[in-house]
């Protein structure tokens, strides 16, 4: 490493934010592991990088625009690379500010072609989709859908959890395809979807408006079912049951906002929402705890605040887990937090 190479916050969060030469990065990873000070630093230094895309976590993304940047660069590099033949797929990468997001560009032997929007852990993009349709896409998520919709349906993937503002096209229908087979058709609502491919079930709540899911039932018979404003619907895949609910809304839709909401919400569930926003890990030390609720509104999107609240509220006490490993990976791996 080059000693005259000062490794400062700057240069740390540039390296974090992936904005540092392939050599300069070397010279930071090597600083780095050459003491558990200077791992400590960067951890600390990492948490802040992590906090400042909190504080700026709405990422807005024109995917149409970023498709065709891609195609862009490649057709001008055409005359350098050899790349594969036209009909295969090519994968390509767009760096946004703050890593707010990935997008991935599939580029298919066909007359449409398919963005893919990917969003980072603890992180939120909304983006505009060709027809007008609004989306807000939570922490971890994917969201794929062609550069125009052609025909009588428009079908957009969703892996994750996302709200729609679904622009009205009465000639339209707006399908949402989920994991497990689901199918979520509107004509122009407002809702909120949250189907992790990893979750144990697939949640729908409905803001304003109408839609019709349609999902394997008990026996794999395919049923219906059509839902009302303020309704929650939740399938379990493995069983293929469902069930519904009149939750309070704003729980499961304030993160597209940037807040965190709870209205006697039992830990259990208030522990999950923070897992996806703050990519974090509970360990939760005491099963008594579980008995707990809250209520509150946080904008300030600060955990240990929101923790601060749990405290005061019901004397649950909480602390931060050093982690162990003098390695990169763990620098960057999610915080540990034992509520006891």
């Amino acid at each position: 490493m080059d000693e005259s190479y000062y490794i400062n916050e700057s240069i740390l969060l540039s390296y974090f934010a992936g904005e540092l030469p392939a050599d300069r990065q070397k010279e930071v990873e090597e600083w780095i592991a050459t003491s558990e000070e200077n791992t400590k630093t960067a951890r600390d230094i990492f948490q802040l990088y992590r906090a400042a895309d909190t504080l700026n976590y709405m990422k807005h993304v024109d995917s149409v625009a970023a498709f065709h940047q891609v195609k862009d660069r490649i057709h001008k590099h055409q005359h350098r690379v050899s790349w594969m033949v036209w009909g295969q797929r090519i994968a390509a990468c767009l760096a946004l500010p703050l890593l707010a997001t990935t997008l991935y560009l599939i580029l298919k032997n066909s007359p449409v072609e398919y963005v893919e929007i990917r969003t980072n852990p603890g992180m939120v993009a909304e983006a505009n989709l060709p027809d007008g349709t609004k989306v807000w896409l939570n922490s971890g998520s994917s969201l794929k859908h062609p550069t125009r919709f052609t025909g009588d349906i428009r079908n957009v993937e969703l892996d994750g959890e996302a709200y729609f503002e679904v622009h009205r096209d009465k000639s339209k229908r707006f399908i949402v395809n989920t994991p497990f087979r689901i199918q979520t058709e509107v004509l122009g609502t407002e809702f909120n979807i949250e189907a992790y491919r990893t979750d144990s079930v697939v949640r729908t709540t409905l803001v304003s408006g109408s839609v019709k899911l349609s999902f394997l039932g008990e026996g794999d018979k395919q049923r219906t079912f059509v839902m009302k404003p303020d309704e929650e619907f939740i399938y379990n895949p493995e069983t293929r049951t469902v069930r519904t609910d009149k939750p309070y809304v704003k729980t499961y839709t304030a993160w597209k906002d940037g807040q965190v909401v709870f209205r006697n919400t039992p830990l259990s569930e208030a522990l999950k929402i923070l897992t996806k926003r703050f990519h974090v890990e509970f360990i939760v030390k005491d099963s008594t705890l579980y008995g707990n609720s809250f209520t509150g509104v946080f904008s300030e999107q600060h955990l240990p605040l929101i923790l601060e609240h749990f405290r005061l509220a019901s004397g649950i006490q909480y602390r931060f887990i050093e982690l162990e490993h003098n390695t990169q990976q763990t620098i960057q791996q999610k915080m540990k937090i034992e509520l006891y």
